[in-house]
């Protein structure tokens, strides 16, 4: 010993280190499926998962011009598929505002045209010059700003489920190439890897998951279990864990392979923490919005503006003053909007969110194609075996 004499020990002064336990490979591992029958993961169990997802597509109404895909333009689809779609616009948000504003300026126009009541000399243009330079420039400022924030949260959203779907290709594709000794711990594995994606769209939704989200693949009680846990991704993630742990235990009868076996292991929890990294990453865009103060002040400032616009520029507009602010309103109050509503892009049923049950249909896929060609495969090593047998 270095660090403390075998006195101190004796003293009491250190506790004595015990000795490492040494398995003896008769410790039961959780290696027994639970049926002797037990029919291995086929790719047709993705199916009816893979119908129900595409069944959430989201479908514009008659009137309203569709995209390439069958469903709402996106924005690469052209100008005249973009310009008349209404449900993009988000009008709902900021209609209030608008309306308020738009009426102040028909009051105040109706005022000075028919009333002839004026708040100042109408040859003096230093006050028109200083409001619609100074202000308008600051408020345009603020705005660029707040749009640029939301869309950033939007684009950093958009990168968390596309490195979602691509880690869990690679851990399914993993775990069908180098999972092979316990096949029933395999598929738990997969089943609870694609089950990590549709737990995460259903916490960021604030949604319990149902049994279409997952039939044929996990049990009511399974999904009961989901919808119990606090962090229903970190559940299923946990699971993934516990599963791998199964599958790639090392056991003394392994020899010269554990370390094969310990690196395999190693890669796929790595591949497991990246999917966990990005589910953090989306619930910390739905939990941190931006600061309170900074939009309680825009808004304010926003609507202070279109206040007090008519009764600077309605000597120079007449009539047109009600137009020109109403149009005014809806480019400035329309950007506010846009930017409420990209800022936490996971909600259900709006055009501008991120389409997770698109992402997650496509996991399924991905999914369903992986296993599928894994059979195939299988299947032709077979084959070769029986040949070789016979001859």
């Amino acid at each position: 010993m270095t660090s403390a004499t075998m006195s101190d020990i004796e003293s009491g002064v250190v506790a004595p280190l015990l000795p490492l336990k040494k398995r003896t490979g008769e410790e039961k591992i959780d290696l027994a499926v639970p049926d002797e029958t037990y029919q291995e993961l086929h790719h047709t169990q993705f199916e009816s998962v893979i119908k129900y997802l595409d069944g959430q597509k989201l479908t514009p109404p008659w009137y309203c011009p569709k995209g390439k895909d069958g469903g709402y333009p996106k924005g690469s689809d052209g100008w005249f598929a973009t310009l008349f779609v209404p449900g993009s616009r988000v009008f709902a948000k900021y209609f209030w505002p608008w309306l308020i504003t738009t009426l102040n300026a028909l009051y105040w126009t109706i005022v000075t045209q028919v009333c002839d009541i004026h708040l100042y000399d109408q040859n003096n243009n230093n006050w028109k010059t200083s409001f619609q330079l100074g202000l308008s420039s600051t408020l345009a400022f603020l705005l660029v700003f707040r749009l640029n924030r939301s869309i950033l949260r939007f684009w950093e959203g958009m990168k968390a489920w596309g490195n979602l779907i691509s880690y869990t290709r690679s851990l399914v594709s993993g775990l069908l190439i180098h999972g092979r000794d316990v096949p029933y711990h395999r598929d738990q594995a997969i089943i609870w890897t694609v089950t990590i994606a549709v737990s995460a769209k259903k916490s960021l939704r604030e949604e319990e998951m149902v049994i279409c989200d997952m039939h044929g693949l996990l049990t009511e009680e399974q999904i009961k279990a989901v919808n119990d846990a606090y962090n229903s991704p970190l559940y299923a993630s946990h699971e993934v864990r516990h599963h791998l742990k199964q599958l790639f235990d090392v056991r003394k009868e392994f020899g010269p392979l554990c370390p094969v076996r310990s690196a395999e292991v190693r890669q796929l929890e790595k591949m497991l923490d990246f999917i966990n990294a990005n589910i953090a990453m989306s619930e910390n865009i739905l939990c941190t919005p931006l600061p309170l103060v900074y939009v309680a002040q825009l808004r304010t400032f926003l609507i202070g503006y279109l206040l007090v616009l008519p009764y600077v520029t309605t000597d120079l507009w007449g009539w047109g003053t009600v137009i020109i602010v109403s149009l005014t309103g809806l480019i400035m109050l329309g950007l506010e909007g846009a930017s409420a509503e990209v800022e936490s892009p996971f909600e259900k049923g709006k055009v501008n969110d991120l389409d997770l049950d698109n992402y997650c249909a496509i996991m399924m896929k991905d999914t369903k194609q992986l296993v599928k060609t894994h059979q195939e495969r299988g299947m032709k090593y077979e084959v070769v075996e029986e040949f070789d047998s016979e001859y």
